[in-house]
């Protein structure tokens, strides 16, 4: 019985580490997502002070950098769910 106790209990520690480490990697994956959103909102930043409002496409750099930090901070907050 006791055998059998402990073979169930090292089994659940596999299963849970199994989970930690798609866990971990998921994390991984998507930390990687939001540098790439935070270079993007870096470099539209950078579009707009350089050329300020006499760019035609201000306004829309302006939409874009709005939508990428709400994407950005969606999916941080999905990954403080994990």
């Amino acid at each position: 019985m006791t055998d059998k106790l402990f073979q169930n209990e090292h089994e659940i520690q596999e299963m849970i580490d199994a989970d930690n480490k798609v866990k971990e990697d998921i994390i991984a994956k998507h930390n990687e997502d939001i540098k790439v959103m935070d270079s993007l909102i870096y470099s539209l930043n950078a579009y707009i002070i350089r050329f300020g409002r006499t760019s035609n496409i201000h306004d829309e750099c302006m939409d874009l950098k709005s939508q990428v930090k709400r994407n950005r901070d969606h999916l941080k907050s999905w990954i403080d769910l994990i």
